[in-house]
């Protein structure tokens, strides 16, 4: 058994039914694609966009067009921000609180489904140590790629001849 094997299947295995759920349970709502946002802006409020994208891992190109998307749809609206001009606040209009409130019954939905399988304390765990283990790995992605041992490895730096 490889620790690493193992938890690439079975986390890329959980994301691939995790998402199928959600597909088939947000297909008949306008803008699930982008739940995630909706979500993290219901949970603390008005945002910048730099703090969205580190929130969600999303790189900024990319988070452009997502705000763009849901501002289109009426899903978000952009502020001036006064403490940094440069940037702007993302906030969720009436419409996307109504829609946030939706994902999260259907968060409660899937939660009590689990419920009769997993206990509370295994469900805390398995959260806990996927934190770390994601934690390690952006320690990691942020490290320069010559200084890990990937990085290393894959130069030549770790072989035994010169």
């Amino acid at each position: 058994m490889n620790f690493g094997e193992d938890l690439s299947l079975q986390v890329m295995l959980a994301h691939k039914s995790y998402h199928q759920y959600l597909l088939k349970a947000f297909k008949e709502i306008d803008g699930y694609q982008h739940y995630q946002v909706i979500l993290q802006l219901s949970r603390f409020g008005r945002m910048t966009q730099k703090a969205l994208c580190e929130n969600l891992q999303i790189e900024k190109s990319n988070m452009v067009a997502i705000i763009d998307a849901l501002e289109c749809k009426k899903y978000v609206i952009k502020e001036v921000n006064y403490k940094d001009r440069r940037g702007r606040l993302i906030t969720l209009t009436s419409k996307s609180a109504k829609l946030a409130g939706i994902f999260g019954s259907l968060f409660t939905s899937f939660e009590e489904h689990i419920n009769d399988e997993v206990t509370w304390l295994e469900m805390h765990n398995c959260l806990r140590v996927l934190k770390k283990v994601n934690d390690k790995f952006r320690d990691l992605i942020n490290q320069e790629a010559h200084t890990g041992p990937v990085g290393r490895y894959l130069i030549g730096e770790n072989s035994t001849t010169n």
